[in-house]
């Protein structure tokens, strides 16, 4: 299986990394607040979000299908930090394994057809009261957030390719909102991300 991602890993760093790291702090730090100490990060990437959850000691698998990604991650020292190949709609771990799952800009780059297998596989891990964290694009409401999208749009036409085409079909079906609609709204903490263009969701699992 060719890897999309091959020759643009080594460029994500220096390029693309500074953009979410105030986000990834955050995640981090609801982590902690939450009592959050076994992590699955699905679409780890270059492992820098792993790596800054193993530095505040929390057990953390990093996963991911691009074995380019992956060999960026590898050089991060490691404690309490693997590696796993494989995918979001077949997640090779038991039921209710993790307190805590994070997609961070994953689905967007997905099609239709695995976005909700992604998610159901997601709450399959997460042990009850577990929590979900959502990283991804919104439909902006405000100038700077449609600002902030056509920024986002031409980053992500310059990916192009598969990539590209599944990035629009999910902002054409509504992005964040139409992927999460029929969970419960109680269950759901949405927070602005870049103006509105992103949102940060936190999902509580019910203790069933």
């Amino acid at each position: 299986m060719s890897d999309p991602y091959g020759q643009s890993a080594r460029f994500y760093n220096p390029v693309i990394e500074p953009w979410f790291r105030s986000v990834k702090k955050k995640i981090v730090e609801e982590c902690l607040r939450l009592n959050i100490f076994r992590v699955l990060d699905v679409g780890c990437g270059t492992g820098t979000l792993a790596g800054m959850l193993r530095k505040e000691g929390i057990q953390t698998v990093g996963l991911d299908s691009s074995p380019g990604m992956l060999r960026v991650s590898s050089g991060i020292p490691r404690e309490s930090f693997a590696l796993v190949r494989g995918r979001g709609e077949g997640l090779p771990f038991p039921s209710g394994s993790f307190q805590g799952v994070i997609f961070s800009m994953v689905f967007h780059e997905n099609p239709i057809s695995r976005r909700k297998e992604m998610l159901d596989e997601a709450l399959r891990v997460l042990a009850p009261r577990g929590t979900l964290f959502i990283l991804d694009y919104h439909k902006p409401s405000t100038v700077f957030g449609r600002a902030a999208g056509i920024l986002e749009y031409l980053v992500e036409r310059v990916v192009g390719g598969d990539h590209f085409r599944n990035y629009r079909r999910f902002m054409e079906k509504g992005a964040l909102g139409d992927l999460l609609r029929h969970l419960p709204p109680e269950r759901l903490r949405w927070e602005p991300v870049f103006h509105g263009s992103m949102a940060l969701v936190r999902i509580r699992k019910d203790q069933s």
